[in-house]
């Protein structure tokens, strides 16, 4: 049932900033559909680069994307701040985590009646959040699903607590292209696919565990007759062909460079298991209900977790752990680590194992 004071922003416009990650438009996912349930409104999602949309185009969950690229000049930006002020946004909505002074400048310029966004204990003038006009409190160690989801409170809007569940959008031809994949390199229903991606960005590479450790857990799945997809994209490339390469019977092990997210989402739907870092490919396995096992070292699993009854995880339990907690410190996304990433190195290859065999 809608309240009163919701039934206040039907036939509304609403622009939906998203713009830090492809893990971070699907965490909005859950929002996305609340906000489609609740409401009637025509929704528009801004994103930095094209990749970011891929969770949800094609999707029913809006019914626009704006590519806001980075690497346009100075006036064509201009020109698509001024196209978005003459939409004359009844509601701009700024996904988490929101504390960097880009994302409130945007928000202002567009000119939405009211700017939603989360407010923090810290940066609060370096990062100009004033320039937004409702806030609703950040809340340190929730996952980032629930944070957004918390937004929806500004617009009177009071999130049901019930099963909630990412989407990923793929569609017939992403699937026709997974089914023809397997079917040209021999694999069938019959077989056990564990998907790996052992890279995150190249900016955060301090998260990835070893190559060497995800070498020891591919030679124990490949004894429990599994089959492996192991995944890169140009961030890693180097690391996990070097993985690639150290087996010589290649019927086991197939190297995944695939460019097209929706493709790599359509191949990653058809494991039994995934495992990986803290990265954006984690959360297309949760989405896709494939069970998923992230490694996590510096980052705070509390919020970026994959999220769900198939999300796992693993990590150390260090005083000094976690040390990312982005956007709850002034540091940003970069640390200085005085131990050697003990965080990571702890998790030790047995440990992962027995995770996996739980799982």
């Amino acid at each position: 049932m809608k309240d009163s004071q919701s039934l206040l922003v039907h036939n509304k416009k609403i622009l939906i900033i998203c713009a830090s990650g492809i893990g971070n438009t699907i965490l909005f996912t859950p929002t996305l559909e609340t906000l489609r349930k609740e409401i009637k409104a025509k929704i528009t999602l801004f994103v930095t680069m094209q990749g970011f949309a891929e969770p949800i185009s094609g999707s029913r969950l809006v019914d626009e994307i704006m590519i806001f690229d980075n690497d346009k000049s100075l006036f064509e930006k201009i020109k698509n701040i001024i196209r978005l002020r003459k939409e004359k946004f009844d509601y701009s909505i700024t996904a988490f985590p929101s504390n960097r002074w880009q994302f409130n400048i945007f928000a202002f310029l567009v000119g939405a009646k009211k700017r939603i966004t989360h407010s923090y204990r810290v940066d609060k003038l370096r990062t100009l959040s004033f320039l937004q006009n409702a806030k609703v409190p950040a809340v340190e160690k929730l996952h980032d699903v629930e944070q957004n989801l918390n937004l929806l409170r500004a617009l009177n809007i009071k999130p049901k607590k019930k099963k909630r569940e990412l989407q990923f959008y793929v569609n017939k031809e992403n699937k026709e292209f997974a089914n023809k994949w397997y079917k040209e390199n021999k694999i069938s229903n019959r077989d056990f696919l564990v998907g790996i991606h052992p890279g995150c960005k190249k900016i955060t590479k301090y998260r990835r565990w070893s190559t060497e450790n995800f070498v020891k857990i591919i030679n124990n799945l490949i004894k429990l007759k599994k089959k492996i997809l192991l995944f890169t994209g140009p961030d890693e490339i180097e690391d996990v062909t070097w993985i690639y390469n150290q087996y010589k019977e290649k019927g086991k092990i197939f190297l995944i460079k695939e460019k097209s997210l929706k493709h790599a989402a359509a191949l990653i739907a058809k494991c039994r298991m995934f495992i990986c870092t803290d990265s954006g490919l984690g959360h297309i396995a949760a989405a896709s209900k494939v069970p998923t096992l992230a490694i996590f070292g510096p980052a705070q699993p509390s919020r970026t977790r994959p999220y769900g009854k198939y999300g796992h995880y693993i990590s150390s339990d260090l005083p000094c752990s976690p040390c990312l907690k982005y956007p709850f410190q002034s540091s940003s996304n970069k640390i200085k680590c005085k131990k050697n990433y003990k965080c990571l190195t702890n998790i030790t290859v047995d440990l992962v194992m027995e995770k996996i065999n739980k799982i």
